[in-house]
């Protein structure tokens, strides 16, 4: 199945595509604030955070950041909303992501409702969790696999039929014969 993708361009999912080694120079922000779908949205990323966009072909309905200085990726999806429960649905996107990276193994480390205090800005009806998964997973189809804790923030618009993801790839140990192999792991990423 093909996407179509910003700039008319079209993608295959899953089809990998390697982080530039040259200086990415443009694609890091002056500012702390990011624009995200055309500034539909706003947040702050460290300036490591690259738009992978600007160098590899992004689905419409994605915003995805990489880390220049590590392997970490920050993404922001927005997808029609699936019919799970809400105490459900932490699990059930992580698991769904898992399948989709075809992790060899996949556990839910944490999942937890958050407190409208803790999320300013959203609607007051908007359900919203939070969780921690670990994947290992293979890049680009390798033999090795990494070990990634993957952060989420699911908000759940029931109006709009709508589930926004929010979610941080964390690699917490990488196989040296990973093409990331000689890439540093990032400490504190409960922090982004």
């Amino acid at each position: 199945k093909l996407l179509q993708c910003r700039r008319g361009r079209v993608a295959r999912p899953g089809a990998p595509a390697a982080m530039p080694q040259a200086d990415v120079g443009p694609t890091l922000r002056d500012g702390e604030e990011v624009r995200l779908f055309g500034g539909a949205m706003v947040c702050d990323l460290p300036r490591s955070f690259a738009d992978v966009s600007a160098f590899r072909d992004v689905p419409d309905h994605q915003e995805v950041w990489a880390d220049t200085a590590s392997d970490r990726s920050f993404i922001v999806e927005v997808l029609e909303r699936k019919d799970v429960a809400d105490d459900d649905a932490v699990d059930f996107f992580l698991s769904d992501l898992a399948a989709f990276n075809d992790a060899r193994s996949v556990s839910l480390l944490s999942s937890r409702r958050l407190a409208a205090e803790e999320t300013p800005g959203l609607p007051p009806a908007a359900q919203r969790l939070t969780g921690v998964g670990e994947q290992a997973v293979a890049k680009f189809g390798e033999s090795c696999a990494n070990r990634v804790h993957v952060h989420i923030c699911v908000v759940r618009l029931q109006e709009q039929e709508t589930d926004l993801l929010v979610m941080l790839n964390d690699p917490v140990a990488i196989d040296p014969q990973s093409s990331s192999g000689t890439s540093a792991v990032a400490h504190g990423g409960d922090a982004v």
